[in-house]
């Protein structure tokens, strides 16, 4: 059978199943101040992708400010999803998730870097959209900026 997954934004309400990302990604990953402090603030993003309860796939970042108005952009900071859940299109849904949601709220791009050596990354991140730029020999940038 399989499972419902939800797909959204997160907010100071999801303290709760934010602060288990600490035990289930990683130790030292989440502080519950800083938790706190990052989910109350509506410029941070944390979108998740929530399946009884838990965060199985989640990418964080911030909003960015723009001085033309085109829209603010979105930096995303880090995208995982728990290695039981991984190659299920969890990623794929995340990032497509946030392109709707972007769209809605007025933001013209977001982007997000990776290393050419994460192959895994750099295909799902190709495959979601993502037009990738060089930067240096191993670090490659990642733009989403079509939201149709």
């Amino acid at each position: 059978m399989t499972q419902k997954r939800e797909f959204r934004k997160l907010c100071l309400s999801d303290l709760e199943i934010v602060l288990q990302m600490e035990s289930d990604f990683r130790s030292g990953f989440i502080f519950e101040e800083n938790a706190r402090q990052f989910l109350s603030n509506p410029m941070n993003w944390m979108f998740a992708c929530i399946q009884e309860k838990q965060i199985i796939g989640f990418a964080y970042g911030y909003e960015l400010n723009r001085l033309d108005n085109k829209g603010n952009m979105l930096y995303i900071h880090e995208v995982g999803v728990l290695p039981q859940y991984q190659k299920q299109g969890i990623g794929f849904q995340i990032l497509t998730s946030i392109k709707n949601l972007c769209k809605l709220t007025g933001i013209c791009r977001f982007f997000l870097f990776t290393q050419k050596h994460n192959a895994v990354a750099c295909a799902l991140y190709e495959k979601a959209g993502g037009e990738k730029t060089s930067n240096t020999n191993d670090d490659v940038t990642y733009f989403f900026k079509k939201f149709d």
